[in-house]
């Protein structure tokens, strides 16, 4: 049985069955618009339609029955787990490309936390059976550091932080294009994509969406691309590679946000082809958590700072672009 209310804080123009994707992960939206059919889901106390335009001080109460979360069995699997940090509270670990932090619907098995039960005894659940241990997310593309927990009190320690954004977070990408400025910072407001809940768009306008901020550092600048530290102050989902691609330099390898094929085909047709060649070798976007710093539990106070190795497939990259004669480096 779920049973929750939320109150709308602000009117965004979200959709009750899309608003709901994100608040009831990871029941499917189709699942969602049956509920609220069905006048399990409600606003108001009233029964509305899923395409029900949220406004300021909407109460929307949630009591269904869904065994989704049960139904799927959290099988340990033997793989392996690149451990960075590890006490009787936290976990570090360095997620390789292409996992999937947790399991869902279509996914029960192959997951972080599939490793992570083989590996610990103890994890936290605050989060329910599926997301066990888990803190916060990386995409499935995106390697690096992730924090898990062991104990729920843990949990909720991590998980504060980074409420108060006290956490200090740093990733290191591969761009498309010259960046105007050698640092600088990105805010506006993030929202879903209203024809696709998986995708996500900006906005410099606070009606629309959640508040983000990313500081960003250019490392190195080549002709057509460059490496770039960002510096996440908020943590949306999606947050760096929407802002990447606002500004118009989206990461390599970003389908989803303009940074994969297409956006070769705007350069002469010899770099298209080694671009593609390239893009075929990542397949990813070129993201990496590279470092986090965070207060300890039950440290009296003690920060740790750390970092996770830049991946071969990266490495590669990198090298790749310096090799290529027409991507020399710019000095900025």
């Amino acid at each position: 049985m779920i049973v929750n209310t939320f109150q709308i804080d602000k009117s965004n123009g979200d959709r009750l069955d899309i608003y709901l994707v994100e608040k009831l992960h990871p029941i499917s939206r189709s699942k969602i618009k049956t509920y609220i059919k069905g006048s399990l889901i409600l606003v108001n106390g009233n029964k509305v339609k899923p395409g029900c335009i949220l406004q300021k001080g909407d109460i929307i109460k949630v009591t269904i029955k869904d065994n989704i979360q049960n139904n799927i069995q959290i099988l340990p699997e033997k793989m392996k787990i690149d451990v960075l940090y590890e006490d009787d509270y936290v976990i570090a670990v360095n997620k390789p490309s292409g996992i999937v932090v947790h399991p869902g619907v279509k996914n029960n098995t192959g997951t972080l936390v599939n490793g992570l039960v083989y590996h610990f005894d103890r994890l936290s659940d605050i989060n329910g059976n599926l997301s066990r241990g888990i803190v916060h997310r990386l995409d499935a593309d995106t390697s690096g550091i992730i924090l898990a927990a062991k104990t729920n009190e843990a949990h909720l320690w991590l998980s504060k932080q980074f409420k108060d954004r006290t956490v200090n977070k740093t990733y290191v990408s591969i761009t498309w294009g010259k960046w105007e400025e050698k640092s600088g910072v990105i805010e506006g407001w993030i929202s879903r994509k209203k024809s696709d809940p998986t995708t996500f768009m900006f906005s410099d306008i606070s009606e629309n969406g959640k508040y983000s901020k990313t500081n960003y550092s250019v490392d190195k600048q080549y002709q057509n691309f460059a490496k770039v530290l960002f510096y996440p102050v908020t943590g949306r989902t999606h947050q760096i590679r929407v802002h990447s691609s606002f500004i118009g330099n989206p990461i390599f390898g970003d389908e989803k946000y303009g940074g994969g094929v297409k956006k070769g085909k705007e350069y002469k047709p010899e770099l298209y082809k080694y671009f593609s060649n390239q893009l075929g070798k990542l397949r990813r976007h070129a993201l990496h958590a590279f470092s986090i710093e965070f207060e300890l539990f039950k440290s009296g106070g003690k920060r740790i700072k750390l970092d996770a190795p830049i991946p071969e497939d990266f490495v590669d990259l990198e090298e790749s672009l310096l090799g290529h004669e027409s991507l020399s480096l710019i000095h900025i």
